[in-house]
């Protein structure tokens, strides 16, 4: 537990409970990924699986894909690249387009992957059961909600304010 989470106010805190949370999932997958043999860092798997799915997609492409900012995916496929799993080459088709696309090393650890992706989307059914709620759907649902009617006009007016108003 950290101040926040004992804090009377703790529900304002919502971002950072979530941020400790997904950096603890990262480090548990980056076990899982040990423990299979798979040499990449656990925040670049969607996209070594986006490019093993794709064959052929440039950087901004899969960050369309993954809704991700290019440059975060631009460090994230120079990750890939350094570790041999992934290439960038000539699109044929249009010179000024580079395209990712899995190396031999790349296609092997692919392989891997889907299967350890398997075993944890049943582990993570698992948790969900056992905690009663399928935090992914939740997560997307607060997300919509959150797009459609920001957090700012979602809260009261101060008093003060509604005073000022009046007068």
């Amino acid at each position: 537990m950290s101040f926040p989470d004992d804090h009377p106010l703790n529900g304002a805190f919502l971002a950072n409970r979530l941020d400790r949370l997904a950096d603890l999932i990262a480090d548990q997958g980056e076990a899982l990924l040990r423990d299979a043999g798979l040499d990449m860092p656990s925040r670049t798997v969607s996209l070594l699986l986006l490019v093993g799915d794709h064959r052929k997609l440039s950087a901004a492409d899969a960050a369309a894909l993954l809704g991700l900012p290019h440059q975060l995916v631009t460090q994230r496929t120079e990750l890939l690249i350094g570790r041999g799993l992934v290439e960038r080459k000539e699109d044929p088709a249009d010179g000024r387009r580079k395209v990712l696309t899995l190396s031999a090393k790349g296609k092997g650890q692919y392989a891997r992957l889907r299967t350890r992706l398997t075993e944890a989307a049943e582990a993570f059914g698992a948790l969900f059961d056992e905690i009663g709620c399928d935090l992914a759907a939740m997560a997307a649902k607060a997300q919509a909600a959150l797009e459609r009617k920001p957090l700012r006009a979602r809260m009261k007016p101060p008093a003060s304010a509604s005073k000022r108003v009046r007068a």
